[in-house]
This record gives structure tokens, C-alpha cells and sequence, in this order.
């Protein structure tokens, strides 16, 4: 009889990649980890230039649905959606989990 009656199916956690040398942006989310260890959502994310001046927001739904808001003042919105992948990307293959 398994004695735990509670047991971790999901986790939350704030990540960012302030440890990349080689960032363009500054990117920070709320990472949902899924029991089988995948990224299940990433939401709050918010794209910062690296002196602190916003420059977009977006969310990444279970089944890859992605919505990206661009602040007006975005120099580049190709290179902040690229960053924005990239930043998944990393969180997909085990940067985060």
C-alpha cells in the first residue's frame, strides 16, 4: 500500500537568462514543469533590452500555442521573436527542468 496519499504532479518556477554572456535580451517567465518533466506552459514572460527598457511580453500554451505582445518601443520584433524562441527552446531541452 503506497503510503503517500499527496505527490507532485507540477511545479512553477521563476527562470530567466541572466547567466547567458551572449543575450541579446533579457528574458524572464514562470516556467510550468509537468510531472514528466516537459514544459507544460511558460507564462509572464517579459523581454527587456539589457539596460532594463521593456520591449515585449508573451505566454506559451500547452500544444505550442504562442502570443507575443510587442511594446512600441521594440527596436526589432524579428530579433525579439527569435530571442523568444530561443529562450523556449532552452527551457525545453533541460534548461529548466
Amino acid at each position: 500500500m503506497n503510503k503517500n496519499k499527496v505527490q507532485v504532479v507540477a511545479a512553477t518556477y521563476q527562470v530567466n537568462n541572466d547567466h547567458d554572456d551572449n543575450r541579446e535580451y533579457r528574458i524572464s517567465a514562470s516556467v510550468r514543469i509537468g510531472a514528466d518533466n516537459t514544459v507544460e506552459s511558460i507564462d509572464a514572460g517579459v523581454v527587456s533590452t539589457l539596460d532594463g527598457h521593456s520591449v515585449a511580453t508573451f505566454r506559451r500554451y500547452m500544444g505550442g500555442g504562442l502570443t507575443v505582445e510587442f511594446d512600441a518601443t521594440c527596436p526589432d520584433q524579428t530579433a525579439t521573436l527569435d530571442a523568444i524562441n530561443g529562450f523556449i527552446a532552452d527551457c525545453g531541452e533541460g534548461g529548466v527542468a
